[in-house]
């Protein structure tokens, strides 16, 4: 009876470890692949939300059956080592920490709106250079740079937001998210600006002090999907100046919300960078 407990707790064990390297292991190639452009961050994206259940409740059911067979042998035959039930329980470990990181996922795709292109100006907003717009063009599937014309997919999934205009849709989800309006000239306004994007680590791909804007591009470090921006520096009609700004992904209709936070976090380090906070 020792023995073929032993062998239990052997199988289980090894089985609890393979789960453990091997979804930590899947998860990283498939977010990380994209960086060295092993596949499309939209393509390692749908990956993992495809099998994600699998990796998890496996994860879950592997490590709780393990954790049920080392304690009966434990108590029935006095065999089970330290090891195995580390395994075990780094098993649970995964699979709840998975299920807890794809609940967050679900409920902050539930709390924005399926948008993806936000901007401070809904009129008249900040337009990328030609060369920007070449860069785009070469990804298959890019969303389009034409925000006047955008329009929530009418759909079950979009709910309240679906068959509306994307600036009605921003307008009513980020209400605080407008036109920056600075004292200083447009100029200074420009160094602060250039600063702040700098200091945020964006990636800045074309600046041009004589047309006050510049643009770039920001990549997510899971998936590494990439949003392009653009910085529009204008000279205000009551003096001082007036700061637009747009942040676009490149691929998939919702941006979980990061496009907005990126132009909040934006505008506020200008803020603090012309010392008007």
């Amino acid at each position: 009876m020792t023995k073929l407990f032993s062998v239990l707790c052997g199988l289980v064990a090894a089985l609890a470890w393979a789960v453990v390297i091997a979804i930590p292991v899947w998860f990283l190639i498939t977010t990380m692949g994209a960086k060295v452009d092993l596949w499309a961050p939209l393509d390692a994206f749908r990956h993992v939300r495809t099998y994600a259940q699998y990796a998890i409740f496996g994860a879950l059911g592997v490590g709780a059956v393990s954790l049920v067979v080392l304690i009966v042998s434990r108590f029935a035959a006095g065999v089970g080592g330290a090891g195995a039930f580390l395994g075990a329980i780094l098993a649970v470990v995964i699979g709840g920490g998975g299920l807890m990181a794809a609940k967050s996922a679900q409920d902050a795709a539930a709390s924005v709106p399926p948008i993806h292109d936000i901007s401070t100006d809904l009129t008249d907003p900040p337009q990328f250079s030609r060369a920007m717009i070449e860069r785009r063009e070469q990804i298959e599937g890019v969303n389009s740079v034409d925000l006047l014309d955008k329009q929530v997919p009418d759909s079950d999934w979009t709910g309240q937001w679906g068959g509306r205009a994307v600036t009605d849709v921003q307008a009513e989800a980020y209400p605080d998210i407008e036109t920056l309006y600075l004292p200083a000239d447009p100029a200074q306004a420009y160094e602060a600006s250039l600063a702040a994007a700098r200091d945020m680590g964006w990636r800045i791909t074309t600046a041009s002090r004589d047309s006050l804007m510049f643009e770039g591009t920001v990549e997510s470090f899971w998936f590494s999907f990439k949003d392009d921006f653009v910085v529009r520096i204008t000279e205000a009609e009551n003096g001082g100046s007036a700061i637009d700004v747009r942040s676009v992904s490149r691929v998939g209709l919702s941006d979980l919300g990061a496009n907005a936070e990126r132009v909040r976090a934006f505008l506020e380090a200008v803020r603090d960078a012309a010392g008007t906070a």
